[in-house]
């Protein structure tokens, strides 16, 4: 039970705070929707009506329910038809003194006893209370994009903030049908602190020439399981809104791997935002998959991570071919073959073949199939080349697993390849949030799970698949980049001296 009664959502004109206020009038609150632009509000109106219209077309709602939970929905561009509210979500964007100055406005229009709560997804619960006259009775309530689908909201608590406070704005969001976790009031709460330097890592990749943006998101959701790319979800989002919120989070956390990269800035400069603008990081061109394939033999060394003993591709491989693949580590040069295969593990192609400067060219590609720890590999192959590789090779490469089944993306020939590349720091900072008592494990992973669609949380992931195997790739990666955010995390480092 609440007994918060009567509910009003401040910059209701927006994408967020509009999803905001379609949940709190679908769970029967007396909602009222504040922006400063009527134009804005008219837009969202006739966006509420769609919503719940398709609600009663899939049997979710009763065409009277429908328009009871519209009726509860009263637009304003007067601050002080909030007076009577009993809880004021302000949703507008991402600026700390705009967001101080509206609630300190509100401070005195609202009755005493009436809650404030942020959605800021970067900003400082307690600096946004400072000077709004109630700290004791201001949260942080950040909801996830589209607020009106996703159940998840990130709570925290400001310093000041009163235990009874939080309590009853815990006990609104459950009345409301959503499902919250409890974090510290830190830069980016659980979500955006793992997924906006991730988002960054993704674009420093492209940048660096490691491969396609449709790569990533091919490799993400083949590998991970994601439901989206990273470069899907950065179009959606907005490459502007990515920029925000990199000019938000960076200041405060000084995380170089939260400020703005380069290429994202020419990006917005340009014009290309993602959906939006109509054109952003994806490009919507992807080579088609191959329909023949050349024969194989297979050359074993050892224990192969890609196809332990036993798995259907290597009942596929024949006595000759044009195409060699060596399994276990080993590796024979044949100028002879179209093609000469080598698994990797967390070692670079370069370190069989060698490198000339990049001037090096050969008919040998590199390739992995991604496998967390012991889990059964994936269905992602990361082939590799080298800046002067055969195209007849990589194509001949490609067409041997595509044929096979196997989603199949090419990258450069750098540490980690795509998936580990950019994974592990996540990783990294997951691992070190529970040092820090940011959150639970298990709040942790239902925020990226509930979130972001993920199918398994990042905590659970890493340490399913061997803290000490984490510490041996993320310390491969950091030794070659000499970059921070590979350095392995302190559980990391205990395991593997446990191991050793």
């Amino acid at each position: 039970m609440t007994s918060i009664r009567k509910v009003a959502v401040c910059g209701a004109g927006g994408t967020m705070g509009a999803g905001i206020a379609l949940v709190a009038a679908r769970a029967g609150y007396e909602t009222y929707c504040f922006d400063l632009s009527a134009d804005a509000l008219a837009r969202q109106r006739k966006a509420a009506q769609k919503f719940f219209g398709r609600s009663v077309e899939k049997g979710r709602m009763s065409q009277e329910d429908c328009d009871a939970a519209l009726g509860r929905m009263i637009d304003t561009t007067a601050l002080t038809d909030l007076a009577d509210c009993d809880l004021v979500i302000e949703g507008i964007f991402e600026n700390l003194k705009v967001k101080k100055e509206l609630f300190g406005e509100l401070n005195g229009i609202c009755k005493d006893s009436t809650i404030f709560a942020s959605n800021t997804s970067t900003l400082s619960i307690t600096e946004i209370a400072a000077g709004t006259g109630r700290d004791d009775r201001m949260v942080g309530m950040h909801f996830c994009l589209p607020a009106q689908v996703m159940k998840l909201i990130e709570m925290s608590r400001g310093i000041n903030t009163s235990d009874e406070t939080f309590a009853t704005a815990w006990a609104w969001t459950e009345a409301a049908g959503q499902i919250s976790v409890e974090t510290q009031d830190k830069p980016g709460f659980i979500l955006n602190a793992l997924l906006v330097p991730f988002n960054n890592d993704v674009i420093r990749a492209i940048e660096a020439g490691l491969c396609t943006a449709e790569d990533i998101d091919t490799a993400i959701c083949s590998g991970l399981g994601y439901k989206m790319g990273p470069c899907t979800l950065l179009d959606l989002i907005g490459l502007d809104t990515q920029v925000l919120l990199g000019e938000a989070f960076y200041p405060i956390t000084l995380d170089t791997r939260a400020s703005v990269p380069p290429l994202l800035r020419r990006m917005v400069a340009a014009g290309r935002l993602g959906n939006k603008s109509g054109g952003g990081l994806l490009t919507a061109e992807k080579a088609a998959k191959a329909t023949e394939a050349p024969a194989f033999s297979i050359a074993s060394a050892g224990d192969s991570r890609s196809f332990p003993a036993g798995d259907d591709f290597l009942s596929a491989a024949q006595g000759e071919g044009p195409v060699t693949i060596h399994l276990g580590g080993g590796f024979a040069a044949d100028a002879g073959k179209t093609a000469v295969l080598v698994e990797l593990d967390t070692e670079c192609l370069g370190v069989h073949t060698g490198e000339d400067m990049g001037r090096e060219g050969s008919n040998v590609v590199g390739f992995a199939r991604y496998r967390n720890g012991s889990d059964a590999p994936s269905n992602l192959i990361e082939l590799v080349r080298q800046p002067a590789t055969d195209d007849a090779a990589l194509a001949a490469a490609r067409a041997v697993f595509e044929v096979a089944g196997f989603d199949v993306v090419v990258c450069a020939d750098r540490p980690g390849r795509i998936v580990d590349r950019l994974v592990r720091p996540k990783y990294n900072d997951a691992l070190r949030f529970l040092d820090e008592s940011l959150a639970s494990a298990g709040d942790m992973d239902r925020t990226c799970c509930m979130g972001l669609g993920y199918p398994d949380g990042p905590v659970e992931r890493v340490t399913r698949g061997g803290l000490a195997r984490h510490y041996d790739v993320t310390t491969a990666i950091q030794s070659m980049t000499g970059l921070p955010g590979y350095a392995p995390a302190r559980a990391a480092v205990v395991a593997k001296a446990r191991e050793a």
